[in-house]
């Protein structure tokens, strides 16, 4: 709106400044007033910017001073009334009034991204490197007899697993082709379903903890392997009985500083636009306090 309603106290600033204007910007003199508005030249721009796309046509100009005029009269009759203390008015008079605070003061602070050196974002590249590093995954094959709690069992698919090592270890075809993972050992050593008639082919797996306790026994055994096509010892554990082989393995990499630089940078300008806005709160803050 081109006119701001204002509380009576508002108000005698306004005649002051009236009293004084020819004393100031004379392309700021006052066009009119009516009660205790008054409405210049500034005002007459604003709203020919806000409302019409042309201000050089004499009667777009009339036309926008008409309209002033109205609006003037309307407002200078709600403050007749006292509606200047309605609620209404006075919470949209103080969202008015720290919209435009922010608009004259904190977006020119924070307009312009700040520059950040190449060495800074080095520095920031360095403390969170990790934040960048994959993880290594592991591609492995399983046999799991699922013992229970129960011992003389336990020793039976230890035993069984066991044999099912030795078997792969001594047959070439299994031996020396680890994409196989246990080959036809699967069906007659596993009860894992989605793996058994695979050869055990349970896929990569990370190092990561799961919500599957199952999942992270197998991790913790194959991440304890050293090299590709290696089996496991059989290891007896609450989740039953494994035996695990590594199949292949990927190195865990981490993104280049220049593949980031651009990231970085946006994301510290963003940190400091947010520093400027929160010192700029704490700053109207520490001068009025609540009384």
């Amino acid at each position: 709106m081109a006119l701001v309603l204002v509380c009576q106290s508002c108000q005698d600033s306004e005649k002051k400044e009236h009293a004084n204007a020819k004393d100031k910007d004379p392309k700021d003199a006052p066009l009119f007033q009516i009660g205790s508005i008054t409405i210049k030249n500034s005002d007459l721009d604003y709203y020919l910017d806000e409302r019409f796309k042309s201000r050089q046509k004499e009667s777009v100009r009339e036309s926008a001073i008409n309209d002033l005029i109205k609006k003037a009269q309307f407002a200078q009759d709600a403050l007749d009334m006292g509606l200047a203390d309605d609620p209404a008015v006075k919470a949209e008079y103080i969202r008015l009034l720290g919209s435009r605070l922010r608009e004259k003061v904190l977006f020119p602070r924070i307009k312009s991204p700040p520059e950040i050196s190449e060495e800074k974002l080095r520095k920031i590249y360095e403390s969170e490197k990790k934040l960048y590093l994959s993880q290594e995954t592991r591609k492995v094959a399983v046999l799991w007899l699922n013992s229970g709690s129960d011992q003389e069992r336990i020793r039976y698919y230890v035993k069984r697993l066991e044999d099912a090592r030795r078997f792969a270890q001594e047959t070439d075809d299994i031996a020396k082709n680890p994409e196989k993972g246990f080959s036809v050992l699967g069906p007659d050593y596993s009860e894992h379903s989605a793996s058994r008639f695979r050869g055990g082919l349970l896929g990569w797996i990370n190092n990561s903890s799961t919500t599957d306790p199952w999942l992270n026994t197998v991790s913790e055994i194959a991440f304890a392997l050293k090299e590709k096509g290696q089996i496991s010892e059989v290891i007896s554990h609450k989740e039953g009985v494994f035996l695990v082989r590594l199949i292949d393995l990927k190195s865990g990499t981490s993104r280049t500083f220049q593949s980031l630089k651009a990231a970085l940078k946006n994301k510290e300008q963003q940190r400091i636009k947010k520093r400027i806005q929160s010192d700029f709160e704490e700053e109207i803050q520490s001068r009025h306090p609540v009384q």
